[in-house]
């Protein structure tokens, strides 16, 4: 019976180590798969990715190429391509949570901003998608109160997007594609002190990056072109206002040499020439 036990625990523990080592060993494999269905799901949009690289021991990892594609009826393919991303993870925290990445640096990011015939931008349209995605996610939390595999709690630390662009077109202005630069932008303290969700996260973090896009397109292109129409109305109307002016100065200068003259006729006939 003893040996029966032993051999059931030794069964145990092979399959125990064995999972163990395909987890660690598949790791990059299980993130990145993570990554592209949660991020789909969230975004109702394409999250691809090219690569994870995790470094359990140092805290650390990578992800190059994640993209999310743009939402449906819009010309550019994605609304986002986050280049290389680079995390520093809080390894004492993984203890409990709320688990805490003490750095997250995005660099090269792209932004692309589209304006549609409708007006509609598809920027807003991948934030109401977002929020859309929060509240379905927190109302299954609820209902999923006592589950284990409910969605972990996170901080962030600091989170920085650097060196990014901005390609943008808008309908009204006949689709020209514009290259803005994207300032750096700094968050810190995300998730406060008690953490969220991922869900939660994204929303907030693609919420700050979507309206710092959007107040460039709308300052650098669409307020610029404004401002140059205005600025060629105004030039037409002066130079209208000009050939009015100069055409009323004719009209004077001509009414004037026509009292000279009448003047010198009457001077001429009283003098007899």
């Amino acid at each position: 019976m003893k040996k029966v036990i032993l051999g059931l625990l030794l069964i145990v523990v092979i399959a125990i180590g064995g999972s163990l080592y395909y987890l660690f060993t598949n790791i990059d494999s299980l993130v990145e798969a993570a990554i592209e269905k949660y991020g789909s799901e969230a975004t109702q949009t394409s999250v691809l990715v090219d690569s994870v690289k995790i470094n359990l021991s140092d805290g650390a990892a990578g992800i190059t190429g994640l993209t999310v594609g743009n939402p449906a009826g819009y010309g550019f393919a994605n609304a986002f391509s986050l280049g290389e991303i680079r995390a520093a993870i809080d390894l004492p925290s993984l203890q409990e949570e709320p688990y805490i990445i003490n750095e997250i640096t995005v660099l090269a990011p792209q932004v692309f901003v589209e304006i549609n015939e409708d007006k509609k931008t598809n920027l807003n349209e991948l934030k109401n998608n977002l929020t859309s995605g929060s509240t379905d996610a927190a109302q299954n939390t609820k209902s999923q109160a006592d589950d284990s595999a409910a969605e972990p709690r996170l901080i962030i630390r600091k989170l920085t997007f650097a060196d990014g662009t901005i390609q943008a077109k808008v309908a009204d202005l006949k689709n020209k594609e514009y290259k803005l630069k994207l300032p750096s932008l700094d968050m810190t303290n995300l998730g406060g002190s008690k953490g969220a969700t991922a869900s939660e996260l994204a929303s907030e973090i693609i919420k700050r990056l979507t309206d710092r896009a959007s107040d460039i397109v709308k300052n650098d292109i669409i307020d610029a072109e404004l401002n140059k129409l205005k600025a060629e109305a105004q030039q037409k109307i002066d130079e209208e206002k000009a050939k009015l002016q100069e055409k009323v100065d004719n009209k004077v200068d001509a009414k004037k040499e026509a009292v000279k003259d009448k003047a010198k006729d009457k001077l001429k006939s009283l003098f007899g020439n």
